[in-house]
């Protein structure tokens, strides 16, 4: 007697890959809030020192492009845990001046 297990074969195919996507999605979420913390630190100090620096003018271009920088980040880090499905991230609290 022969059975067709072709279908349970693509059912266990297709249960590997959801569990790949799935831990793919809990990697990416993870990152993304270790890389928006580090993102935190990164604003909040050079928005200080951007307040510290205004009479170097020199200074504070390059502190604005920090900021720019991490405020194009920030929205990556959220693209990712939208990806990952905890889109409830908080948005930036630093603004650029």
């Amino acid at each position: 007697m022969c059975t067709d297990i072709t279908e349970r074969k693509q059912k266990e195919q297709q249960l590997r890959q959801t569990q790949k996507l799935e831990s793919l999605g809990i990697l990416a979420g993870g990152i993304a809030h270790d890389f928006n913390n580090l993102l935190v630190g990164i604003m909040g100090n050079a928005s200080l020192a951007l307040d510290a620096v205004a009479a170097a003018p020199g200074a504070r271009p390059m502190l604005q492009d920090v900021i720019s920088a991490s405020e194009r980040a920030a929205q990556l880090t959220r693209q990712l845990l939208a990806y990952a499905g905890k889109d409830h991230a908080p948005r930036s609290r630093w603004t650029s001046r």
